[in-house]
C-alpha cells in the first residue's frame, strides 16, 4: 500500500495514485499528497485504479479533502472498481465528487 503524486502543471491538475488498501494505515501519507502542495490546483484526481480495500477511514479521508481544498477545484474519483464505486454511491459520494 502506497500513495504517489503526479503534478500537472500545464493541466492545473494533480493526481494521488493509491496501490493497496486505502484505510487508515494510509492517513497521513494520504493528507500529505495534498496538503503539502505548494499551491492550490483547479483540479485533483484520486487514482483508485489499484485499490484493492476501502474502508470508512477512507470514505472520512476523502471528506477531509473535499473540505480542505477549495471548493472551485473538482475532485473526481476515477478508477475505482464496481465494488468500491458502489460503496462511493450508495454513501453519496457522488454529490460531492465526481466519479467516474
Amino acid at each position: 500500500m502506497s500513495i504517489s503524486v503526479t503534478v500537472n502543471e500545464e493541466e492545473n491538475l494533480v493526481t494521488i495514485h493509491i496501490i493497496g488498501s486505502f484505510d487508515f494505515s494510509l492517513f497521513n501519507e494520504f493528507r500529505e499528497a495534498y496538503s503539502s502542495l505548494p499551491k492550490t490546483y483547479k483540479s485533483y484526481v484520486v487514482d483508485m485504479s489499484m485499490v484493492e480495500y476501502l474502508d470508512s477511514a477512507a470514505l472520512g479521508m476523502l471528506l477531509s479533502m473535499r473540505n480542505a481544498i477549495e471548493l472551485e477545484s473538482d475532485i473526481r474519483l476515477e478508477g475505482a472498481n464496481d465494488f468500491i464505486k458502489n460503496i462511493l454511491m450508495i454513501s453519496r459520494f457522488d454529490k460531492r465528487f465526481d466519479i467516474q
